[in-house]
């Protein structure tokens, strides 16, 4: 009875904001910035009634249903105040954020979960729009030249208030009872994380990263937060500022790898952090050695420049996976696996980076015949030897974690790894012709059709796959 009285609550609380909002948006002769702001800060009030709940399939039932009819209202604007005339997805990733922070809060039972990002993405993003709009003037962001400082400060302090309060107000779903003075570090912590992850947000993703983030970094460092937890934050901040000011991340993916960072130090142990930024400091230092070859070979590649969130995430996603299901497993193969993961990653970046400085030839990895130097799916003997070296260096730590005979299963599975991202390469990723019919992995003009592969298989897609395939057939092995 009480998710009945949940879901109806609910269903009458959003229909009841929809209401204003188009009063509003017809007082205004059309769908405004107003009827839009209305909608996005009074809908993130839900939050207060999900206590109503008791089960998770109610919890997310209403998030989810609004899933779908944003997504419907995007295509046919069915709820015209709350539409932009623009691509933007950010009421679709309302509604995502909703479902799983909701959903995430309820199966850990952190109920502050929802509560900071929710409450964070709906006013601090919300009023920013509108402080912004009045006072501002300064906008000192160079990556972000459309966001402004006032705006900034009004994520910032809402953060800092939804974080402080809702720690503090459900301190005792965590494990241990913390002090007054810490809870107001992580708010604080949150605030300044929260402006930055707004200021880096395109197209509406805001709406999804700001209250995900937030709400996971807060929770997480309440749950897990000590003085080693604080030393390694420190210092994964400290090298992505310095790769940021060396052009080798953006703003993004310095965002994806922070929140990579905390999830897989809290939920994986110092080791697995670790392993992240042992990958990330080599994998960079191996895409700045430069030969002549290399420099030609980077010409009709994907992706040469800063790392993006979608590469940190295409290198990293299936060990947060990984992590997660350890955490709620505590079967230690699955943490096991997440260690692979960045030894395959290794070994495909060791041997596609220094591949590409060999002065030999290249051959296509299903048939042997030559191959342009750069493109996907092709191997040199320089590269393969390169790929176990990458293996060897980021199993370490499984050493250091569980023993030889794991390490040595996590150099084969790393070097596994770039076998597989190279036949994945081969066979399904998208590849185009260039002006003299030779293929390369981007196109020659901008509405250039692939030739071969598949149009939505990019590198970052075969990475993430092949990674995946790591994880699978070392759960396999280690199984049988």
């Amino acid at each position: 009875m009480e998710n009945i009285i949940g879901l109806a609550s609910s269903l009458a609380y959003i229909f009841f904001v929809i209401g204003i909002a188009t009063v509003v948006a017809k007082k205004s002769q059309g769908a405004s910035e107003t009827s839009r702001k209305v909608v996005h800060i009074l809908v993130g009030n839900w939050v207060f009634l999900t206590p109503l709940f008791t089960e998770l399939w109610a919890v997310v039932l209403v998030p989810f249903t609004f899933i779908i009819i944003n997504s419907l209202s995007l295509k046919y604007t069915l709820i015209s105040a709350m539409e932009r005339n623009d691509d933007s997805l950010g009421t679709v990733y309302y509604a995502v954020s909703l479902f799983f922070l909701s959903g995430l809060g309820f199966i850990l039972g952190f109920r502050a979960l929802p509560y900071i990002g929710v409450l964070t993405m709906a006013y601090g993003d919300g009023f920013a729009a509108i402080t912004g709009k009045k006072w501002g003037k300064r906008k000192p962001f160079p990556f972000a030249p459309l966001k402004s400082l006032a705006g900034s400060l009004t994520v910032a302090t809402a953060a800092f208030l939804a974080t402080f309060g809702s720690l503090l107000y459900f301190q005792k779903d965590f494990s241990t009872e913390r002090s007054l003075l810490f809870i107001l570090f992580i708010a604080l912590l949150n605030g300044i994380f929260s402006a930055f992850m707004e200021l880096t947000g395109k197209k509406g993703c805001d709406n999804l990263t700001l209250p995900i983030g937030s709400g996971l970094f807060a929770v997480l460092t309440m749950e897990f937060g000590t003085l080693p937890y604080f030393l390694y934050l420190a210092a994964a901040l400290a090298i992505l500022v310095y790769a940021f000011r060396k052009e080798a991340i953006t703003p993004d993916g310095m965002v994806a790898a922070l929140l990579t960072a905390v999830t897989l130090y809290t939920l994986g142990g110092f080791l697995l952090g670790s392993s992240l930024i042992l990958f990330f400091i080599l994998g960079t230092g191996v895409s700045k050695m430069k030969t002549k070859e290399k420099s030609e070979a980077e010409k009709t590649q994907e992706h040469t420049g800063a790392r993006n969130w979608k590469q940190v995430l295409a290198n990293s996603l299936p060990a947060v996976i990984l992590s997660w299901i350890y955490f709620f497993t505590d079967e230690p193969i699955y943490l096991l696996l997440a260690f692979t993961v960045f030894s395959a990653a290794a070994s495909d970046t060791f041997s596609s980076e220094i591949g590409m400085m060999s002065k030999g030839k290249v051959f296509h990895i299903l048939t042997g015949k030559p191959l342009p130097m750069g493109v996907s799916g092709g191997v040199t003997l320089q590269g393969l030897v390169a790929g176990i070296v990458g293996s060897v260096l980021l199993s370490l730590p499984i050493l250091l974690a569980f023993g030889p005979e794991e390490y040595l299963l996590g150099v084969l599975l790393g070097f596994f790894g770039t076998i597989i991202d190279s036949v994945l390469g081969a066979s399904l990723q998208r590849k185009y012709e260039d002006v003299s019919g030779k293929l390369q992995d981007i196109p020659a003009h901008a509405m250039d059709l692939p030739k071969k592969g598949f149009r939505l298989v990019s590198n970052n897609a075969v990475n993430l796959l092949s990674l995946t395939l790591v994880a699978i057939v070392g759960y396999v092995v280690t199984t049988l």
